[in-house]
Protein backbone atom coordinates (compact mmCIF):
# COMPACT_ATOMS: atom_id res chain seq x y z
CA UNK A 1 0.00 0.00 0.00
CA UNK A 2 2.45 2.69 1.14
CA UNK A 3 5.56 2.03 -0.88
CA UNK A 4 7.31 5.25 0.11
CA UNK A 5 6.03 6.97 3.22
CA UNK A 6 8.13 10.10 2.52
CA UNK A 7 5.90 11.03 -0.38
CA UNK A 8 2.84 11.51 1.83
CA UNK A 9 2.68 13.57 4.99
CA UNK A 10 5.88 12.03 6.28
CA UNK A 11 8.09 14.56 4.48
CA UNK A 12 6.29 17.66 5.80
CA UNK A 13 5.55 16.56 9.36
CA UNK A 14 9.07 17.16 10.78
CA UNK A 15 9.10 20.62 9.18
CA UNK A 16 5.71 21.49 10.65
CA UNK A 17 7.23 20.86 14.08
CA UNK A 18 10.77 22.17 13.55
CA UNK A 19 9.99 25.37 11.61
CA UNK A 20 8.07 27.12 14.44
CA UNK A 21 10.72 26.06 16.98
CA UNK A 22 13.51 27.43 14.78
CA UNK A 23 11.58 30.69 14.29
CA UNK A 24 11.15 31.15 18.05
CA UNK A 25 14.84 30.45 18.69
CA UNK A 26 15.88 32.95 16.02
CA UNK A 27 13.50 35.57 17.40
CA UNK A 28 14.94 35.20 20.90
CA UNK A 29 18.52 35.32 19.62
CA UNK A 30 17.88 38.43 17.53
CA UNK A 31 16.42 40.23 20.51
CA UNK A 32 19.51 39.30 22.50
CA UNK A 33 17.43 37.97 25.36
CA UNK A 34 16.64 41.51 26.47
CA UNK A 35 13.35 42.49 27.92
CA UNK A 36 11.37 45.43 26.61
CA UNK A 37 10.90 46.69 30.12
CA UNK A 38 14.38 47.24 31.45
CA UNK A 39 14.97 49.23 34.59
CA UNK A 40 16.91 52.46 34.18
CA UNK A 41 20.54 52.24 35.16
CA UNK A 42 22.00 54.19 38.05
CA UNK A 43 23.91 56.40 35.62
CA UNK A 44 20.67 57.22 33.84
CA UNK A 45 19.03 58.25 37.11
CA UNK A 46 22.00 60.44 38.02
CA UNK A 47 21.93 62.01 34.56
CA UNK A 48 18.23 62.79 34.98
CA UNK A 49 18.94 64.39 38.36
CA UNK A 50 21.72 66.48 36.80
CA UNK A 51 19.40 67.70 34.07
CA UNK A 52 16.68 68.55 36.59
CA UNK A 53 19.21 70.44 38.70
CA UNK A 54 20.46 72.32 35.65
CA UNK A 55 16.90 73.32 34.70
CA UNK A 56 16.24 74.50 38.26
CA UNK A 57 13.57 71.89 39.00
CA UNK A 58 15.40 70.72 42.13
CA UNK A 59 17.70 72.58 44.48
CA UNK A 60 21.28 71.70 45.41
CA UNK A 61 20.32 69.98 48.68
CA UNK A 62 17.89 67.67 46.88
CA UNK A 63 20.45 66.95 44.18
CA UNK A 64 23.06 65.99 46.79
CA UNK A 65 20.55 63.69 48.52
CA UNK A 66 19.81 61.97 45.23
CA UNK A 67 23.53 61.53 44.52
CA UNK A 68 24.10 60.01 47.97
CA UNK A 69 21.22 57.56 47.59
CA UNK A 70 22.35 56.48 44.14
CA UNK A 71 25.96 55.98 45.20
CA UNK A 72 24.97 53.81 48.18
Amino acid sequence: MYVNQWMGHGFFMPWLILFPIICVILFVLMRGGRSCYSEPKEDDALEIARKRFARGEIDEVTFEKIKEKLSA
